[in-house]
Parts: C-alpha cells; sequence; structure tokens
C-alpha cells in the first residue's frame, strides 16, 4: 500500500511538473522568439515556431476545426511520444537525485502526456467523434485550447491546464467568445 500511495503521489506531483514544462515549451519557444542567440538560430526551434505559431494559429484562427485527414497528414498537431521520451532522461536524471520512482516514472507520464495531447488535440482540430468527445472534461478542455487560438497568449496548456493556472495565463471567455464556441458544438 505504501508504495502504492508513493508511486501515485509521484504521478500527481510529476503530471504537475508536465503540465508546467509543457505551458512554457508551447509560451517561450512556439510564440516568442527566444532572446537567447542560440536558441533564436536553432533550426529546431525555429521549424517549431514556424509550424505552430504561423501554420497552426493561421489555419485554425477563425475555424477551429475542420474534417479529418488521413493518417500521416497531421503531423502539424501531433506530439512524437519517441522524441518526448527521449526528452524526458534528461529530467529523469535530475529526478534520480531525490527518487528513483520519480526518475523512471517520469518517462512514462510524458510518454502517457504525448498520447492524451495528441488524441484531444486531433479530436479539437480534426474531429473524429472519438469515444470522449461528448465527455464534460473534454468539453471543458476543447473550450480552453479554443481560446488560446482566440487569445494566443493565453490558455498554453492543452492536456492538463495547471500550467496556466500557476502561471496566470487562463483567458476569460466573451460572450461572443461563448456564441462561437456554443456553435463549435463545445459549450
Amino acid at each position: 500500500m505504501a508504495l502504492f500511495l508513493q508511486v501515485a503521489g509521484w504521478f500527481l506531483v510529476l503530471a504537475v511538473l508536465m503540465s508546467l514544462i509543457e505551458h512554457q515549451v508551447h509560451s517561450r519557444l512556439m510564440h516568442k522568439k527566444p532572446r537567447h542567440f542560440v536558441l533564436r538560430n536553432l533550426a529546431a526551434r525555429k521549424k517549431m515556431f514556424e509550424r505552430h505559431a504561423i501554420l497552426h494559429h493561421r489555419q485554425y484562427f477563425k475555424l477551429f476545426h475542420d474534417d479529418p485527414v488521413p493518417h500521416g497528414e497531421d503531423r502539424g498537431i501531433q506530439l512524437n511520444i519517441r522524441e518526448g521520451f527521449v526528452e524526458a532522461l534528461p529530467v529523469s536524471l535530475v529526478l534520480a537525485l531525490f527518487s528513483y520512482t520519480a526518475a523512471l516514472l517520469f518517462p512514462v507520464v510524458v510518454c502517457l502526456h504525448h498520447l492524451m495531447w495528441n488524441q484531444i488535440h486531433m479530436e479539437m482540430h480534426k474531429p473524429e467523434g472519438r469515444f470522449f468527445a461528448q465527455w464534460p472534461a473534454y468539453k471543458r478542455l476543447a473550450r480552453h485550447h479554443y481560446l488560446h487560438h482566440r487569445y494566443p497568449d493565453k490558455n498554453f496548456n492543452v492536456a492538463l491546464p495547471a500550467g496556466d493556472f500557476l502561471f496566470g495565463t487562463m483567458a476569460k471567455a466573451s460572450e461572443a467568445d461563448w456564441q462561437a464556441m456554443r456553435a463549435e458544438g463545445i459549450a
């Protein structure tokens, strides 16, 4: 029982940590040009910024969702789970200084986050009526993300908005936003 509570506790802490990481990567690398010369000129960062801030936001600014696309054509709105696992490893090394349980669990949390993020983000922008599409929790996340597309400097989290809450970047919906979200079927 003690091991279960330890794992469950670390899982919750690491889920919040993942939300904070998602928030910072999304807000600082995908929406802003970094001040630091090295980050600003990295080809991977430039590609990430272009794919997200320019292409993704341009496509989904007025129209929040459109038709499903064939597999493989959805790269701009999906996270790579394999890359997430590899990127989690340096954080796991730091976590190992505090807890081996946390160190082993963090890559699992990252992969689960990416899997969940991919499913809900795809349903938001390329709806296929996935099993969770009518759940109140999903609709709340869809409204949260809808507002991010209306206000790109707010609501950076997709899967778990803890980072937006903690960093104070939660958008407030106007009456016009509520009307548009009702028309989208998410309010």
